[in-house]
């Protein structure tokens, strides 16, 4: 009667196994399904919209946030599309990325140097795409009171641009609605860092008023900030998907069954990604022999973009934050074939990672650490959607050109 006990509960168990393995992949496949439909539907409609016109020149200016104007540009030249990112920066020495055109603070403080930039454009650009709200040419110096970029704005449509303004984040996220919602938000907590975004943040949302009434369109890069501007478009963010898929080629995860589960925790602004939650526990689980995990932030080390994707070739596992946001970090963890690991409520959209929260990060590390599972559709997912091909169409659709 034991043996008999004992193997219904035995059958029990590999039933329920089964059944929880059948109803992951029903989500799973029916995700992936609705994606490709999303995708198809926009590229056909996209296809099939009309009238044709003329194929514009772009501007992308002039932050380059996370090589976002670059990689939107090298999109749309991919399609025919003349495009360039311009950025001025305050420390081109410390500068991770490059852009097409660049400035630095000093030389577009010269209004000789604002002026040609400003005759550049005037010769050789349709449409400019503004990121974060932040001035480009200033020729006018804000006389009435009013932001600098709002004068650019004018001034560019007086030109007869077309105009679209791009957020990143922070330049537009409404902290308190983000704190609301979601209860490991960093917005919590007062900071000076906090102080800074809502400063910045209530600047931008004072020109919203402006920006439809002109009729500009908005652009936002991760699908959450839907939330703070419903009225805006999803411009996804793009990577260098090629040169992070050749990771996933060359250094394939648990390539040696002795090693221990290699994590790669890597903010890059230790308080806004979460840090303070992640750390602890990967300092605990690499004391007590689980995994193998370098500290950049206990050492005060700090990796340029271009050493990136060879940190992840070290690696099996990214950990990402609790923002709840997913940006350009974990879609490159996915296209180099590592399994990622971030909080992702309904509102950052479905993407195939595993969905932690604060209480349940150390348990999924050692699930993962003793299961070692292989990841499905992370590079599928990074490509469809992150190659810079759905970006490029969502700028064409928004200013009505082919591509």
């Amino acid at each position: 009667m034991r043996i008999l006990v004992a193997r219904l509960k035995s059958f029990r168990r590999f039933y329920l196994r089964k059944r929880a393995d059948f109803e992951r992949w029903k989500i799973r496949f029916s995700r992936e399904s609705r994606l490709r439909l999303i995708s198809l539907r926009r590229r056909t409609a996209h296809f099939l919209s009309s009238p044709f016109r003329s194929r514009p020149s772009i501007l992308i200016a002039p932050t380059n946030s996370a090589n976002q104007g670059a990689l939107w540009s090298s999109a749309l030249r991919r399609y025919g599309i003349s495009s360039q990112s311009l950025r001025i920066s305050g420390d081109p020495s410390a500068e991770w990325f490059t852009s097409d055109l660049s400035l630095t603070r000093n030389e577009w403080l010269e209004f000789p140097v604002r002026q040609k930039l400003a005759d550049e454009i005037a010769r050789s650009n349709e449409i400019v795409l503004i990121e974060s709200l932040r001035p480009i040419l200033r020729l006018l110096n804000a006389k009435d009171g009013r932001p600098a970029v709002a004068e650019d704005i004018e001034l560019l449509l007086q030109m007869g641009k077309r105009v679209g303004i791009i957020f990143h984040g922070s330049d537009i996220r409404d902290p308190k609605s983000h704190a609301a919602r979601n209860p490991y938000s960093p917005f919590h907590l007062e900071s000076p860092e906090l102080e800074q975004l809502v400063s910045r943040r209530e600047e931008n949302v004072r020109l919203l008023p402006f920006l439809r009434e002109k009729k500009i369109p908005l652009f936002v890069t991760t699908q959450d900030l839907l939330i703070d501007l419903p009225d805006a478009q999803w411009l996804p963010v793009t990577i260098d998907f090629e040169r992070f898929h050749q990771v996933a080629i060359n250094s394939p995860i648990f390539a040696k069954t002795e090693q221990k589960l290699r994590v790669l925790f890597l903010p890059s602004r230790g308080w806004l990604k979460s840090a303070d939650l992640i750390e602890p526990v990967l300092i605990k689980l690499r004391d007590e022999g689980v995994i193998d995990y370098h500290s950049y932030l206990v050492t005060g080390q700090s990796l340029k973009h271009s050493e990136v994707p060879a940190a992840m070739a070290q690696a099996d596992l990214v950990i990402d934050q609790f923002l709840g946001v997913i940006g350009v970090f974990p879609i490159e963890a996915l296209a180099a074939g590592r399994l990622v690991m971030s909080y992702l409520p309904p509102e950052a959209g479905e993407v195939p990672i595993i969905n932690i929260t604060p209480e349940t990060l150390e348990s999924e590390i050692r699930r993962v650490a003793l299961e070692r599972p292989i990841p499905e559709a992370g590079v599928e997912y990074a490509k469809q959607w992150h190659d810079g091909t759905e970006s490029a169409l969502a700028i064409a659709e928004v200013f009505g050109f082919k591509i």
